[in-house]
């Protein structure tokens, strides 16, 4: 028997051990100086952004050297002597840079003499010698020689960062540099949007500088990179993000500003491609890094924001949505930006999903520098984030504080005090965020695990193997502290291999900046590209490091250089070093690096010429507290042969003030308007659902549409939903009396004989009453008398109907194989309703046959037999995960409403967990827009920033709000086992976003029912932004049930927008988006095929 034994010491080592800087010998600390009137916070708006750390081997010894930037302080430059000690070099080594302040750094080798020089940019004094960038060069002998006037590169402008790249292939480095505009243009309201169109001074441009034979030239005018005087940029990646072999340029900014997403030309210009690329970015833009973190050889992107994660500072943090200045900078050219950390996921066909919320990585509080690397060796990039401020001037409370200061100052009631005045901005002192990467799409959280609990506040970070011992270790600037040095357990503690790579590139590029190397181990593939300047004004080692797992080899190694050469290695030892040459690169590497393959599906160019046209309506001016527009439902779009010509056309409901429009298929995919008077005359109804089906049993299709709207008035003409008699050859005639009165806001219709009296009856769904969320209208069964004319036989059916909740679809499926169909129907916080046919009356079932809790906000059923088992199963849309909310049994998102302040109105008030604790979602500037009484009790951000539900809701009147609630969010399949419908998880990718139509059709001719999946919702409010990361989705099924994911540059779907409804039409799928045209795609090869 063996015995294993352990200290105790040893039990608690973590992933990471903080170490003493009297043992490393690095005791640098950024410390500033708030004492001067003239230049602080209130003067230099990027006071408390901090400074950057650089690593790179100034001596070629083989250990990573450190080089920190201050502000206030001089820089200081530490070489590593080994076993993770270092020594101060600063005053010999000539780059303390007294004077100005120092901001963001690099280390690359300049001159081509194989020595790292180190390039700082400087920021934040009105003086421009002040402002000069630095490029000291490196002697060979540690020391350096400033030079950034010799070489061109002496900037003047408020400079954040540089990154080297060779934008124009010809072999030497050239350089981008990212600047800040002046103070007074950081507001970028609707007042100054203007300034977008305003080229600023060259101290506030970016600029990219050509290497011309060691002289570097200002081309930034050339090259189309373009600057205005709202510029704050904060982030910089030159990564080759369409993978075409040519580096393109991402540079975040900060305040309302976009990002610019500069794609390269080719021929030494660039074209912005932001929209094109990319649904929405986050609004502060801080930090960036670009990398494949999911490992499926395409880079990624992540930037952070200043969302925080716990309630109380999302409280002090946030004041209310101002959803109508949002719209106005919108359509003033300002794309969608949204205040939390966004990660957008490479889909492989130029588009990216932004995925942070469902990955848990979105909210981070004042966050600075993400970094995506392998911590722990399992072959899969972790993340970690810097955050922390030292003075939150953006704090509710400050703001509050500030503005009655002024008025007094207005007044000339009292002179501010600066230093009082700055002293009353609470700091932002905080953990550094740690998260390992869980595969799938996911993070979790390790700061107490993995040894980053110690609250500071950070800015500048790197990883490097410090110490050589395989793993990577951190540094991190802090704010008035001194600098963090992180050491690296995890070869004591796993039993994980690695392969570090190191690159010897030619005389012009030494470090082979641009590079990419894939590894191939086991099955697996493992991408970076050689791009030292990462996360927030830093610059990482040179080395690349892959962790590898238990994989104990590498099967073969790519090195793709940038001039398109490429060398492939084989069969490699882990754990290891290795160095690449450039100089045995012979073969050259044709692009793309990912194989191309004919997609599934192709766009057409279609002859269904109808954009749906929704009408402006802000429905928070109605509820101030809703969580999301319910005005925006369509368009609706139903198929049928109206004209007998054995061809399917189609309807496309239409919005308020646009009426609905039959299109006749003339030929196979080809199709033309029919003009049709009778629905053009009810174009002030909005169209949600219709449905052809043969109403009056005369052997052709009418047509029922539902009528709906947040905009209307309960009892609105408009809202009564209409029967159009087909006469047999395709033209319509409303029926006005074939339907009884029932002028409310519904969702959908479902035609079927519930009564076996061989006509076909209707089930409408009832939604949210306009103007009184959550109460809903009732849903109805009306009976057909068999010659298309409808009474309400709820009541004889099946009276809980009428109750049954805010319906948002509804199907007839036989559930329990009598023959006879029954009634499932879902909602928005509803659980999944089964009604059991029994001659004359629906049952409820539910119980039977759903044995989970189901309540959730649900938008969609899709019926199929998806395990080929003979019965139909289904496949219900639902909110998705990827946002601010998130709803588990235990943690349910709850919804209490009643009349708070007795004025006659609803008040809805949601409640969300945050930290495994309930608080209303609502910030208290929006809750007083709705109550204004509760003003008496919160009188102030902190009081409201911590109250539960009970303190906002009176106990009298809490007792009777039963609260609505939700306890999931994932779009699911229900599996039909015959006795029970039994939940099974889909793949994660059905998360990414709201889903609101569906299909179901053999896409790859393999027999099985494959699925797709569309939906997307952009409004919201301000704090869930909005949801866009599905491009239209296919998930291959293999026949028993089981789904996966085919990516987007294999499906060939790339659908943009809101998209509430699709049908298939030979083999087309025609695509309804709202207040967007029409789209169709074409599935190219289908056999065997399904459709439903």
């Amino acid at each position: 028997m063996a015995f294993i034994f352990v200290s105790c010491k040893e039990e608690k080592l973590k992933l990471f051990t903080k170490l003493p800087s009297d043992k490393t010998g690095i005791n640098f600390k950024n410390e500033l100086r708030e004492d001067d009137p003239h230049f602080n916070i209130l003067t230099y708006p990027y006071f408390y952004n901090g400074a950057g750390v650089a690593v790179g081997d100034i001596n070629n010894d083989g250990l990573p050297d450190v080089c920190f930037t201050g502000n206030m302080v001089k820089n200081r430059l530490y070489i590593n002597k080994g076993n993770l000690k270092f020594e101060d070099i600063t005053e010999t080594a000539g780059v303390a840079a007294k004077q100005g302040w120092c901001t963001g750094v690099t280390m690359v080798d300049l001159n081509n003499d194989g020595w790292q020089d180190i390039y700082i940019c400087r920021s934040g004094l009105n003086n421009a010698a002040d402002r000069k960038n630095l490029l000291y060069i490196n002697n060979h002998d540690l020391t350096f020689t400033e030079k950034a006037d010799e070489y061109g590169l002496a900037d003047e402008g408020y400079s954040t960062q540089a990154s080297f790249l060779d934008y124009d292939k010809d072999g030497d480095l050239d350089m981008f540099i990212i600047n800040q505009s002046s103070p007074e243009y950081s507001k970028g309201n609707v007042q100054n949007i203007q300034l977008r169109f305003e080229r600023g001074d060259s101290t506030m441009e970016n600029k990219l500088y050509r290497n011309d034979e060691g002289h570097f030239v200002n081309v930034s005018a050339l090259a189309g990179i373009g600057s205005n005087k709202l510029t704050f940029s904060l982030g910089i990646s030159t990564a080759d993000i369409n993978q075409d072999g040519w580096p393109d340029i991402y540079v975040t900014n900060d305040f309302k500003e976009p990002d610019y997403l500069y794609i390269n030309n080719k021929d030494g210009t660039f074209t912005g491609k932001l929209t094109d690329k990319i649904n929405h970015t986050s609004l502060f833009s801080m930090g960036i890094d670009i990398n494949d973190y999911n490992n499926d050889l395409l880079p990624d992107i992540i930037e952070l924001d200043m969302l925080p994660e716990d309630n109380h500072s999302s409280k002090m943090h946030l004041g209310a949505d101002n959803f109508d200045e949002y719209n106005l900078l919108f359509k003033r050219g300002m794309p969608h930006q949204y205040m939390k950390n966004s990660l957008q996921k490479n889909n492989g066909d130029g588009t990216f999903s932004e995925i942070g919320q469902l990955a848990g990585i979105s909210n981070t509080d004042w966050s600075w520098a993400p970094l995506f690397a392998d911590f722990d060796n399992d072959g899969w990039k972790d993340l970690f984030v810097s955050n922390g401020y030292k003075r939150n001037n953006t704090d509710m409370e400050f703001l509050k504080y500030s503005m009655d200061e002024r008025l007094k100052m207005q007044q000339g009631e009292v002179e501010i005090n600066v230093a009082d005045y700055i002293a009353h901005m609470p700091a932002i002192k905080l953990p550094n965020y740690i998260y390992k990467n869980e595969g799938h799409d996911r993070f979790e959280q390790k700061m107490e695990d993995w040894g980053f609990d110690e609250p500071t506040v950070s800015q500048g970070c790197v990883y490097a193997d410090l110490d050589n011992d395989g793993d990577l270790d951190m540094l991190i600037s802090n704010t008035d502290a001194v600098a963090g040095v992180y050491r690296n357990n995890t070869e004591r503690l796993i039993n994980h291999n690695f392969l570090k790579v190191r690159l010897r590139g030619d005389i012009k590029n030494c470090l082979g900046i641009g590079a990419k190397i894939i590894v191939y181990s086991g099955g697996e593939n493992f991408y970076q590209e050689q791009l030292p300047v990462r996360g927030f004004q830093s610059s990482v080692d040179e080395v690349l490091h892959f962790g590898l797992g238990s994989k104990s080899v590498v099967d073969s190694l790519l090195v793709i250089w940038p001039d398109d050469k490429m060398q492939l290695l084989k069969t490699l030892k882990v754990n290891q070093t290795l160095v690449v040459d450039k100089k045995n690169a012979t073969q050259i590497f044709s692009y793309p690096i990912l194989p191309q393959q004919a997609t599934l599906f192709v766009k057409n160019n279609t002859s269904i010429n109808f954009r749906h046209k929704e009408n402006e309506f802000n429905d928070f001016t109605i509820q101030p507290l809703l969580p999301q527009y319910y005005s925006r439902q369509g368009p609706c779009i139903a198929k049928g042969d109206v004209n007998n010509d054995a061809l399917e056309d189609v309807f496309i409901g239409g919005a308020k003030g646009q009426p609905g429009r039959i299109f006749l298929q003339i030929a196979k995919n080809t199709f033309i308007p029919q003009s049709s008077p009778a629905i053009e005359k009810d174009s002030l109804s909005e169209d949600v659902d219709a449905v052809f089906f043969d109403a009056d049993n005369d052997k052709d299709l009418d047509l029922y549409v539902v009528s709906g709207g947040y905009e209307f008035a309960n009892g609105s003409p408009e809202l009564n939903d209409r029967l159009y008699l087909n006469d047999g050859k395709g033209h319509y005639i409303k029926n006005e009396i074939a339907l009884p009165a029932f002028s409310a806001n519904k969702s959908c219709v479902r035609p079927y004989d519930v009564d076996g009296d061989g006509d076909l009856d209707l089930f409408i769904g009832g939604t949210v009453a306009p103007g009184m969320w959550p109460q809903f209208a009732a849903s109805r069964l009306l009976l057909n008398n068999g010659k298309g004319n409808f009474k309400d036989a709820t009541q004889q059916f099946c009276p809980a109907l009428k109750t049954i909740g805010l319906v948002k679809d509804a199907a007839w499926v036989d559930v329990n194989n009598d023959k006879i169909k029954d009634l499932i129907i879902v909602g928005e916080w509803m659980n999944i309703e089964v009604f059991i046919n029994k001659k004359n009356t629906l049952l409820a079932a539910s119980d039977k046959y759903i044995s989970f809790p189901s309540s959730g906000w649900w938008n969609k059923i899709l019926v199929s037999d998806f395990d080929k088992d003979g019965d139909e199963d289904f496949v219900l849309a639902n909110y998705g995960s990827n946002g601010q909310l998130s709803a588990t049994e235990k943690e349910p998102v709850q919804l209490y409403s009643c009349d708070i302040d007795g004025n006659g109105t609803i008040d809805p008030v949601l409640t969300s967990f945050v930290q495994h604790k309930a608080f209303p979602f609502i910030t208290l500037d929006d809750m007083l827009s709705q109550v204004p009484s509760l003003k008496k009790k919160f009188y102030n951000y902190s009081n409201y920033a911590d109250a539960t539900i009970t303190k906002i809701i009176p106990a009298t009147k809490l007792n009777v709000a039963k609260p609505l609630q939700a306890v999931t969010f994932k779009t699911v399949y229900l599996e039909n086992t015959g006795n029970a419908l039994v939940k099974r998880e889909l793949p994660v990718e059905a998360q990414y976003a709201p889903v609101y139509a569906m299909g179901s059709v053999d896409v790859n001719g393999d027999g099985n029912s494959d699925l797709l999946l569309f939906g997307n919702n952009e409004f919201n409010r301000m704090k869930l932004s909005q949801y866009d990361a599905n491009f239209g989705q296919v998930f291959l099924g293999d026949g028993k049930g089981n789904f996966t994911y085919l990516a987007q540059n294999k499906s060939g779907l790339s659908v943009k927008g809101d998209v509430r409804c699709v049908q298939m039409i030979n083999r087309m799928l025609i695509i309804g988006i709202n207040n967007e045209p029409v789209q169709t795609y074409g599935l190219k090869t289908m056999v065997n095929q399904r459709e439903k």
